[in-house]
């Protein structure tokens, strides 16, 4: 390899860190049960390395279990918020601007706004191991 290659090289690098420094950072959102708890390391390494704020937007009552929690797990979170509804997830969503949405829930994700890309974090509560198949209500899915 020669020098010249190696210097455009590490220019070229450079030049997608500064670009990448310079974009506003998106901000991500995550559910505490069925999707922390059930891989953590996974969740750990997500926020550890994700460039924006992270929101913890669960469906608890006990803020110090959940703050706790997510100690235990070593999740790196901005901010933790309890929600007493599946619709109040959609609306914490929206104030936060949340961009990218994980959950486990398909009801918690329905009314999501387009704007957010959402995931659906697969756990044996919405997935039949046995069957290979997606469980969902009549409300959250339909067959195609």
């Amino acid at each position: 390899m020669s020098d010249s290659y190696r210097k455009e090289q590490i220019k070229h690098a450079a030049d997608v860190l500064f670009e990448a420094e310079a974009r506003p950072k998106p901000t991500l959102g995550i559910d505490l049960d069925g999707c922390v708890d059930e891989s953590p390391d996974f969740f750990h390494l997500l926020t550890t390395f994700w460039p924006g704020d992270v929101i913890v937007v669960t469906y608890r009552s006990d803020r110090e279990k959940a703050i706790a929690d997510l100690e235990k797990y070593r999740i790196r979170y901005t901010e933790v918020i309890l929600v007493k509804s599946f619709d109040a997830k959609a609306e914490v969503i929206a104030e936060k601007n949340i961009r990218c949405y994980i959950d486990d829930q398909p009801e918690m994700l329905k009314n999501v706004a387009a704007n957010t890309a959402v995931m659906l974090f697969r756990n044996e509560g919405n997935f039949d191991f046995e069957d290979r198949k997606w469980m969902f209500s009549d409300e959250t899915g339909k067959k195609v």
